[in-house]
């Protein structure tokens, strides 16, 4: 009848061991290893960015909240305190929290001498910002890893000033 040897081989019930054979065992386990390698790779990667940009977000939102202060006091006419809570690793302003500064990334800072802190700031005062546009104040630093950007502010002009700097 015009049946093909592979039809004829299905149709007795012996096929060749060539026509069933599929992949083994280690063939599988070999492909198994590739993409776990692969994904590990991946997320190592993916943690590396991760990191990376919530470093720069945290710079951005740091200066945001500076220059905010500072617009914020010359709004109102009255000074604004810039503190740290160090108990929740927070950014404040007037008190009220405003910056959440992650475990991952090291923050130092200079805070305003006791004589000319505000004594109804909560936190560690760092920056004060006055209603005449000058300002007064330490410096703070945030850090991951060798990168390090200082932030100061210009006591005359109440300009937020930043500055890379390498690590100590």
């Amino acid at each position: 009848m015009g049946c093909s040897v592979a039809e004829q081989a299905w149709s007795s019930g012996r096929a060749t061991q060539r026509t069933l054979r599929g992949f083994t065992l280690i063939e599988l386990l070999v492909v198994l290893v590739i993409a776990a390698v692969a994904v590990g790779v991946v997320g190592v990667s993916a943690q590396a960015y991760l990191d990376r940009a919530r470093y720069h977000q945290t710079v951005l939102d740091l200066a945001t909240q500076l220059g905010r202060a500072r617009g914020l006091s010359q709004q109102e006419g009255k000074p604004v305190v810039v503190s740290y809570l160090p108990q929740t690793r927070q950014l404040a302003i007037d008190g009220q929290a405003v910056l959440d500064i992650a475990p991952a990334l090291e923050f130092t800072y200079t805070p305003m001498p006791a004589a000319s802190a505000d004594r109804a700031a909560v936190g560690e005062p760092i920056f004060s910002f006055n209603a005449d546009g000058r300002a007064r104040g330490g410096q703070l630093a945030l850090a991951r890893g060798a990168r390090v950007v200082l932030f100061r502010i210009n006591w005359l002009l109440g300009t937020v000033q930043l500055a890379e700097a390498a690590s100590p």
